[in-house]
């Protein structure tokens, strides 16, 4: 994580427990792992666990879901690494981790996802969803492959993310797997579980978090996307056009931009 994280300890913590998830020797079971995590973490020792083979990994990257005083939902991107008989089994997951709060001290409430069910990609993809996987400046986990295969993708976002890869290449950390149903906090639908809205935490090497000063390559880049028709709201470290506009910040936006399209 960088230096300049906000909520820095929920993202610490949310990513120590999907470490833990991931991280286990061949003999180990389920309950080896809860042994590892706290308490209330425990009903969930199992989500990713490998029966009868190591697994190991790394976090990519912690990106927040939702924020409130009280809560939170961070989504974690994990690597996952596990033997299989034809060799090594690479794995990426976006998790929704959700923590709670209470006398300023985070703690584990629940894993609201755990990044979804793998899909095998049909033989009949949209061009546009085609452009997007086979594009390398795209980094996708798993999770949001296995989005695209199963048709939840908006076909006007693909096409904008194709785009966008041409200023420079991005990391998404989610679509709609791994991210909650809801505008966080609230009962409204969110236009990610609409296939209408991506989350990405870098552009080219560079972290978002990292890039918050005006004229960043970051901020540049954002001003390009208020530019493009499609894009009906854009969440970011800036309000291009003021309160209530198609660009906004918050707190919540300072390590990702949330970039959405028209239905």
């Amino acid at each position: 994580m960088s230096p300049q994280e906000t909520e820095a300890a929920a993202k610490q913590l949310a990513s120590s427990i999907a470490l833990s998830l991931i991280t286990h020797e061949a003999h180990e079971g389920i309950e080896d792992i809860a042994a590892r995590l706290p308490p209330e973490a425990a009903p969930f020792a199992g989500a990713l666990h490998r029966p009868g083979t190591w697994s190991t990994g790394r976090i990519i990257y912690p990106q927040l879901g939702g924020l409130l005083p009280g809560g939170a939902s961070v989504m974690v991107v994990v690597e996952q690494m596990w033997a299989e008989p034809e060799g090594v089994h690479v794995e990426w997951r976006t998790l929704d981790i959700r923590l709670i709060r209470t006398g300023g001290i985070w703690q584990v409430a629940s894993l609201e996802s755990n990044g979804g069910e793998p899909l095998a990609p049909p033989a009949n993809l949209s061009p546009e969803a085609l452009a997007v996987l086979a594009d390398p400046r795209i980094e996708l986990p798993d999770s949001a492959r296995w989005d695209i295969y199963a048709g939840l993708v908006s076909p006007k976002l693909l096409a904008l993310l194709a785009r966008m890869a041409e200023w420079d290449g991005f990391g998404v950390v989610t679509f709609s797997t791994g991210h909650p149903w809801e505008v966080f906090g609230t009962a409204r639908q969110s236009d990610h579980s609409r296939g209408l809205a991506v989350d990405i935490y870098r552009l080219g090497p560079d972290l978002v978090i990292d890039q918050r000063q005006t004229g960043s390559r970051v901020h540049q880049f954002v001003q390009w996307l208020y530019q493009q028709p499609e894009v009906r709201q854009i969440g970011s470290p800036w309000a291009l056009d003021g309160r209530g506009g198609r660009s906004f910040t918050d707190a919540l936006h300072q390590d990702h931009l949330h970039i959405a399209v028209y239905p």
